[in-house]
């Protein structure tokens, strides 16, 4: 199964912070508003796609979104390799395609919080605030959402 791709100019930031449940990964994400439209269009697609939707961008990191009927209740993203496995420690930190996962109603608030992200200005979210209703999984990294001019 193959998957569609996009190009796009944003730009990420994949960081690793140690906090006291350990090494997490934490993203900052750099992008103008249409370049969030652009991300917000492309979850709308992965809705109704059959596969996952890829989002290149300016950085190493490739966005993977995929729209998962098994995620029942909350949105959730990982960083991993293209195929998921990690048998050496540089596989590890070779890891370049940041997945997100959720079903049609969480990718949809999704979506929602990134036409309104796109609309708010100069400054940052973060992307666990996307949605009141659907929350982010605790153990997904986290991602804060710069939008810049």
């Amino acid at each position: 199964m193959g998957s569609l791709g996009f190009e796009m100019a944003l730009r990420i930031e994949h960081r690793k912070m140690y906090r006291s449940n350990g090494l997490i990964d934490d993203f900052v994400v750099y992008g103008a508003p249409e370049e969030y439209l652009l991300f917000a269009y492309l979850v709308d697609k992965a809705i109704a796609a059959t596969q996952p939707i890829m989002m290149l961008t300016e950085s190493n990191i490739t966005v993977e979104i995929n729209c998962a009927d098994f995620i029942k209740d909350q949105l959730f993203t990982t960083l991993e390799n293209e195929q998921g496995e990690y048998l050496t420690h540089a596989d590890w930190e070779a890891r370049d395609r940041l997945r997100i996962y959720g079903n049609p109603t969480i990718l949809r608030a999704l979506q929602q919080f990134l036409i309104d992200l796109s609309g708010r200005g100069k400054g940052y979210s973060y992307l666990c605030e996307y949605s009141t209703t659907h929350p982010y999984a605790a153990d997904s990294p986290e991602w804060r959402l710069h939008v810049v001019p």
